[in-house]
């Protein structure tokens, strides 16, 4: 699929023109480049390289239909990390394939599908070898998606997509230690699972609500239990399965011509039937405390961006957001990993801030600042951080033909 595209472009010199009387085709590439340091105040700064590489065609016949296909190379360095359960020393590369089909049916109803492919490598460590991380992961699927324009002011659609997300690498090691080298097969692929999601937005003059529930069933990973099994281990023979529901309200206005802002409101909830078992040891096979639903919670999140226009090359923005993630049931530790009778909670503030030059239309050019504190009750930070103030700055570079 990248050959086939990249040897599209070579073959159009110009931003668009027809094949023929009824099919006209247009290239397009996205770059954006970002280079900055991050300091925090635990730890050690570093620098962060930050990569996103768009190629595509779109091929418009003449009529109701129009296609999409690009290739989306992605790379994120070390830096600042917005989900929990990750270091600042973290990697990822993404590697992207979307095939994507428009219908307008009338002129009020439309119909979009969409195929694509989705490869992630992870690096947890500066030694460690692309390919063979833990959390590796391939996903593949599709989604389909149905609306209607009611009015200028109103339209709605709905949605639904299928996704299969395969970990090549990944292994329950207790498993392994628990059930003798001879059933290391068994442990493997425990984090492979389906996701299948359906949605509902509604565009209302200059606001969104929109309205997600996602299934996450997962092919071998079994339920923990706290009673010893026939088998000897604590898994019962029920599969995983996570819900989330996830809700969010955005506007976007301009509130004059030279001021705009955006902001969001979301909630989430997520709810596992997967529970946690305890070990005081690495090596121990008899746990220590069990906790029921460990994994569930709801998470609030606000947002305001902001911007303002300087003429027409130059703008300035700036963007508060608040995260506030509370679990239902896991408690949290001390600085000695000793559990607690709270349950957790984890509380982020991060502040950007932008200054923009636009000498064309297909190019911008950002120095920007963030600043980013992140406060818990979970006091154990042996393995990750969960306390901490952080800077980051850098420049972003943008460029869309």
């Amino acid at each position: 699929m990248k050959k086939i595209i990249f040897i599209l472009l070579l073959l159009l010199p110009t931003s668009h023109f027809p094949l023929s009387a009824e099919v006209k085709v247009a290239p397009y590439y996205t770059l954006q480049f970002t280079e900055g340091a991050f300091v925090p105040n635990v730890g050690e700064w570093n620098f962060s390289v930050n990569l996103l590489s768009d190629i595509g065609v779109i091929v418009k016949p003449e009529g109701k239909h129009s296609f999409v296909g690009f290739y989306e190379l992605k790379y994120t360095g070390p830096g600042l990390k917005r989900q929990e359960g990750e270091k600042f020393t973290d990697r990822a590369m993404d590697h992207i394939t979307v095939l994507r089909h428009n219908y307008n049916i009338k002129e009020d109803y439309f119909l979009k599908s969409q195929l694509d492919y989705m490869k992630e490598y992870k690096r947890t460590g500066s030694n460690e070898v692309w390919g063979t991380g833990l959390y590796d992961f391939g996903r593949l699927g599709g989604l389909v998606s149905f609306g209607r324009k009611f009015s200028d002011e109103l339209s709605a659609s709905v949605s639904g997509q299928y996704h299969f997300l395969n970990f090549p690498n990944y292994t329950d090691l207790l498993a392994e230690f628990q059930s003798g080298a001879g059933s290391a097969e068994s442990s493997t692929g425990k984090q492979n699972h389906s996701i299948y999601q359906t949605g509902l937005s509604v565009d209302y003059i200059l606001n969104r609500f929109s309205l997600d529930l996602i299934f996450q069933n997962y092919t071998k990973q079994k339920v923990i239990v706290d009673i010893v099994q026939p088998d000897g281990t604590y898994y019962s023979s029920d599969l995983q399965k996570d819900i989330i529901i996830n809700l969010s309200v955005s506007r976007r206005e301009k509130l004059w011509e030279k001021l705009s802002y955006s902001p969001t409101l979301s909630y989430k909830i997520k709810n596992s039937n997967q529970n946690y078992q305890h070990f005081e040891t690495v090596g121990a096979t008899v746990p220590v405390s069990y906790f029921a639903d460990y994994y569930d919670y709801n998470q609030f999140v606000i947002s305001v961006p902001v911007a303002f226009n300087l003429g027409e090359k130059w703008e300035v923005s700036t963007g508060p957001e608040f995260d506030i993630k509370t679990y239902t049931k896991r408690p949290s530790r001390n600085s000695d990993g000793n559990f607690l009778t709270k349950k957790q909670r984890n509380n982020m503030f991060v502040l950007s801030s932008g200054f923009t030059f636009k000498p064309n239309a297909v190019t911008r050019t950002t120095l920007f600042y963030v600043f980013q504190n992140q406060s818990s009750n979970m006091e154990f930070e042996k393995y990750l951080p969960y306390n901490y103030t952080a800077n980051y700055f850098g420049i972003k570079f943008e460029y869309t033909y």
